[in-house]
């Protein structure tokens, strides 16, 4: 190999920049924390239901709200599990503005500190709309734009951004629905979690 071509390896070496450490959780948070290590970390910042927020076997005793994604405030609910324990954190936004382009912001910023997606999937708990996959060693993250119906929005979303991913269904069961934007992180070890594979294609094709 040429003296010339080592140089410039060495200098791409230099200039390339640093991978990204594996999340371990989300934000300052890490799996398997119980409540008071969360109360601990955020303290007056969180809001409390009246009671636990169930779901199924899982419980959220605490949020976030404030959390910024794509110029918006978005709310971080930290998910229990029958342990007492993180298994998810799930980040929305339900209210006031929701649209493809938001989504799109979100997108940038996630593809911006964790690549381009793995995965696209049309697995998640609301079947109205498909959710784009990172696929990390320690955690998976999901972001989806759901909830799109004919009441709530009589043209295509498309129309506003171009990639075909971002298209969620219409109608779903004739039910007028309100769209919401939800980011959702999970320890990848949790199989139960990440929904079903097999509705999955690599992202982008």
């Amino acid at each position: 190999m040429s003296r010339l071509v080592l140089l410039v390896l060495g200098w791409l070496a230099l200039v390339a920049p640093a991978a990204a450490a594996p999340l371990d959780g989300w934000d300052r948070t890490r799996w398997g924390m119980t409540q008071a290590e969360i109360d601990r970390i955020y303290g007056a910042r969180l809001r409390r239901p009246a009671k636990p927020i169930l779901y199924h076997r899982a419980r959220v005793e605490a949020a976030l709200p404030g959390v910024e994604l794509g110029g918006m405030p978005f709310v971080a609910s930290f998910v229990l599990g029958r342990d007492g324990r993180l298994v998810q954190v799930l980040v929305e936004r339900r209210t006031g503005a929701v649209t493809g382009a938001l989504f799109a912001r979100v997108v940038d910023g996630l593809v911006a500190e964790l690549g381009p997606p793995d995965r696209q999937c049309f697995d998640g708990g609301d079947p109205r709309g498909g959710a784009l996959v990172w696929d990390g060693p320690v955690t998976t993250v999901h972001a989806q734009l759901f909830g799109w119906s004919a009441e709530a929005l009589r043209v295509n979303p498309s129309a506003e951004i171009e990639r075909p991913y971002y298209v969620p269904r219409e109608e779903y069961r004739g039910m007028p629905t309100r769209p919401r934007i939800l980011v959702r992180y999970h320890p990848t070890a949790r199989s139960d979690l990440a929904g079903d594979g097999r509705r999955c294609r690599p992202a982008g094709r």
